[in-house]
């Protein structure tokens, strides 16, 4: 049986005073509909766990680093979804990144391994109450904004293994 192939991918953090919200949504091709039987026979929700497990397993790999200090992200909750059409499920994971947050400019960090983008993908970085978002270093195409921030990167794009996003916070 062949696994669903991810096709698409979202990331949204947004940016709070001491914690970071990342959520993330990735779209299959699943011709096989083996996401829909799971849901169908009842079996999705040890799919999902097993999907946090690894997702916790690839978090643990990277280093995030926020103003200065390591923090690790931890990964809340997976879940399988069928949005319409059964060869095109999705699945979303919600992760939390705790950060000491400091006055002025803090600064979140991530390194990884360098790759190639196997499939496009947009993140956007979402400013809450009392902050802005002051700069990006990113791979792919950034439209910097005040509260949103969006980067592009199109399947193919060398992935260099590091990025980082200042923000503010203002009260």
């Amino acid at each position: 049986m062949g696994e669903p192939v991810p096709v698409y991918g979202q990331g949204f953090f947004v940016v709070s005073r001491g914690v970071i919200t990342y959520i993330i949504v990735f779209d299959y091709l699943d011709e096989e509909l083996y996401y829909q039987r799971l849901i169908e026979e009842g079996l999705v929700r040890g799919e999902e766990e097993r999907l946090a497990r690894n997702m916790q397993e690839i978090m643990d790999e990277e280093r995030v680093i926020v103003n200065g200090e390591d923090v690790r992200v931890e990964v809340l909750d997976a879940r399988v979804e069928v949005r319409g059409d059964p060869r095109r499920p999705s699945v979303t994971f919600t992760s939390i990144i705790p950060y000491r947050p400091r006055p002025g400019v803090n600064v979140y960090e991530n390194l990884y391994e360098e790759d190639e983008a196997s499939y496009d993908y947009t993140v956007y970085w979402i400013a809450g109450p009392c902050i802005e978002i002051t700069g990006i270093e990113s791979p792919g195409i950034v439209e910097h904004g005040r509260w949103v921030t969006r980067i592009f990167v199109r399947r193919g794009t060398r992935v260099t293994g590091y990025e980082s996003v200042s923000f503010k916070i203002q009260c």
